[in-house]
């Protein structure tokens, strides 16, 4: 471990000479940090038994590979800033943004020395994780699993079972931070979402504080009772906010398509006057703000580590960006002002590709596509009462969204040979309907309502095909066929928004989070 430590520190040294640095600096500093990386991953074997039994030690290995991603992302930055300099010559140095990456790079140098600090054998670990520290699905089933043991069959006269000291206050302070994590979400969601989430909230809030304050005089029976009524209603919360969260990921990444950060970019140096300036920053906001959001809840779901680790970076780099990047695109008054905010425009382009791409394959296809035939049904609906045509072209944009989904290689292919040549129908469907909106002449609102419709058939066609192919998937048999199509058809817990996997042992995680830092040691080399 001193070892480690000693390489951070040389590491850190090297750092301090980035801002006058060339290549040859840079080739110096991922040889030290490759160095430091492989004897990271040597160090793994002996931290497994501390991992399967602490949480915390999970959380601060699961920040080291945050870290180390975070600096890969920043040494591939440098390495163009670099190669710009030398091209441009006469001795040009782009000193802001380098100190940007070179900041960055810090932080998470001096985080990778705290989080090993931390997971050392010198100091003492302990099972006892915060509260904060736990995610929206951690909290949810841990509180279930308590109201769980509410409901078991109450025998009369039976002496009572040993219970922990103050039980409904833990989980009272158990909900209020699920309650906390809702309503982070609900602050960034779509405004009917907004409401429906926060009324959600107040009723478990009541619900709760009810089975608090009557938990000692309630008997067995009636606990039982309250406990069962608590737990539907954080399911309903759940439930809800998987479809709330899918409807703001078809919206936001539409929004982040047409309020591209390239137009914002050229708005604010033509335009930086402009009436209409602020209201392009505060949408940039917002969906920064949502995207935050949409990441925090993808990685609560999904339990593999490397898109873990991708959506942490993704939404590291988005935040560090968020900061600076509106100043920068607001002082492109010198040549190297405007390189110093097309490089950081051109960053910011690239890690919205990679969080777009791994939500996509966090996402499950099935409830991505019913969510968005929910959205064309309620917009078919409300057009044969009030026809607006530019909503039915707000709806029929966001189908895109899906044609994006299954251009993801892990989704296209498990699509059946049937499921391809609709996948097929539904691009020329909806080809067909967007351009129908973009016709100078004008169109009776009945045939434009009718393309709708056929997209709707058709890719409710491709949602049948990607369901047969998850009972398909299952261990179905012609004898449990229609109970594992029951199961697979069902408002299971945590199904709504993210594919189904299997469950993975704290061990296997440890061996998948060795391949991954495998796999960072060879980007680095690449780079290197």
């Amino acid at each position: 471990m001193d070892k480690l430590f000693n390489q951070l520190s040389v590491c850190t040294d090297l750092i301090e000479e980035g801002n006058f640095g060339n290549i040859s600096w840079l080739n110096e500093f991922c040889a030290e940090f490759h160095t430091f990386a492989s004897n990271f991953k040597l160090y793994l074997p002996e931290l497994a038994p501390r991992y399967d039994l602490y949480g915390n030690v999970k959380i601060h290995v699961e920040t080291i590979f945050l870290c180390f991603t975070q600096v890969l992302t920043c040494i591939s930055q440098l390495e163009r800033i670099m190669n710009m300099e030398e091209d441009i010559g006469e001795n040009t140095r782009f000193f802001i943004t380098r100190s940007h990456f070179l900041n960055r790079i810090d932080w998470c140098v001096r985080r990778l020395h705290a989080s090993l600090y931390q997971i050392s054998e010198k100091v003492a670990t302990s099972n006892n994780m915060k509260l904060e520290d736990l995610s929206f699905v951690e909290l949810l089933d841990l509180s279930l699993d308590k109201l769980e043991t509410y409901n078991e069959i109450v025998v009369e006269n039976a002496p009572p079972a040993a219970a922990p000291v103050n039980p409904q206050d833990q989980l009272y302070n158990e909900v209020n931070q699920i309650v906390k994590h809702a309503l982070a979400f609900a602050n960034v969601a779509l405004e009917a979402d907004e409401k429906a989430l926060r009324k959600i909230c107040e009723n478990i809030l009541d619900e709760c504080s009810v089975f608090q304050k009557n938990f000692d005089v309630l008997n067995a029976g009636d606990r039982k009772l309250e406990a069962l009524s608590l737990q539907r209603a954080l399911c309903s919360l759940e439930t809800y906010l998987n479809e709330a969260l899918l409807r703001l990921i078809i919206t936001t990444l539409v929004d982040v398509e047409e309020n591209s950060v390239s137009s914002l970019k050229l708005m604010l140096d033509l335009f930086k006057d402009s009436d209409a300036t602020p209201k392009l920053i505060s949408n940039f906001d917002r969906n920064m703000d949502r995207i935050q959001q949409i990441g925090v809840i993808a990685i609560a779901f999904t339990e593999d580590v490397k898109t873990k680790t991708i959506v942490r970076s993704c939404l590291a780099s988005m935040e560090s960006l968020h900061s600076c990047i509106v100043p920068a695109f607001q002082l492109q008054t010198s040549r190297n002002g405007w390189r110093h905010a097309d490089i950081l425009k051109n960053h910011f382009i690239e890690e919205i590709a990679i969080f777009k791409n791994i939500i996509h394959e966090v996402i499950d296809s099935r409830a991505l596509i019913s969510s968005y035939l929910d959205m064309l049904a309620d917009n078919i609906n409300d057009a044969g009462k009030n026809y607006r045509k530019e909503q039915l072209l707000k709806i029929a944009g966001m189908g895109q969204i899906v044609s994006q989904h299954f251009c993801v290689k892990r989704n296209y292919q498990e699509l059946s040979e049937d499921g391809k040549r609709i996948n097929l129908d539904f691009l020329a469907t909806l080809r067909q309907c967007l351009g129908v909106f973009e016709l100078k002449i004008s169109i009776d609102p009945k045939h434009i309502i009718k393309c709708l419709k056929v997209l709707y058939s058709v890719l409710s066609k491709l949602r049948d095909d990607v369901g047969r192919q998850e009972v398909l998937g299952s261990s179905c048999t012609d004898d449990n066929y229609s109970t594992v199509l029951n199961e697979t058809f069902s408002n299971s817990r945590h199904s709504s928004f993210a594919r189904k996997t299997d469950s993975i042992m704290h061990s296997e995680t440890l061996g998948q989070e060795t391949d991954l830092i495998s796999f960072q040691l060879k980007k680095l080399l690449k780079i290197n």
